[in-house]
């Protein structure tokens, strides 16, 4: 399953950074994310983190590896362990006249004998999941933006 999706949003890529890299900050937009814990030292190619999600009904277990780390620009990880087959995401900040365009792209290959139904219906649900979370993205990263 691959998908990509955008928003723009009316703060820097500083303070949106803040939002992909830091968990509280993170689990307050990306709401499927019951636990977002670095399990290294937080930042830069290498590093280890966990999440505990929660998606289509189903709860997913997932150490993932840093594979990109250019702040406040990339923050790209690979599945290590976890419930998946494999499971790549790049998130991508790029700047704009009035702020940031977030972008994340991600590819998810599910395990299991029914895996190419899944990958029929999953990207219609992600999207749906996607849309919400994106929103929150953009009125968390807005709000704060004010604030400064």
């Amino acid at each position: 399953m691959l998908v990509s999706m955008s928003v723009d949003i009316d703060a820097p890529p500083e303070v949106v950074w803040t939002y992909l890299v830091e968990p509280e900050k993170t689990k307050a937009w990306f709401t499927a994310l019951k636990e977002y814990d670095w399990t290294s030292e937080p930042g830069g190619v290498g590093s280890t983190f966990h999440w505990y999600e929660e998606a289509g009904g189903r709860t997913y277990n997932i150490d993932f590896e840093t594979t990109e780390w250019e702040p406040p620009r990339v923050f790209g990880y690979r599945q290590t362990e976890g419930d998946f087959k494999s499971y790549t995401e790049r998130w991508e900040i790029e700047e704009t006249p009035t702020g940031s365009r977030f972008t994340f792209n991600d590819h998810i290959e599910f395990n299991g004998p029914f895996a190419f139904i899944i990958d029929v219906f999953a990207p219609r649900v992600a999207k749906k999941g996607g849309a919400e979370i994106l929103g929150n993205l953009k009125r968390l990263a807005e709000a704060e933006a004010k604030q400064s």
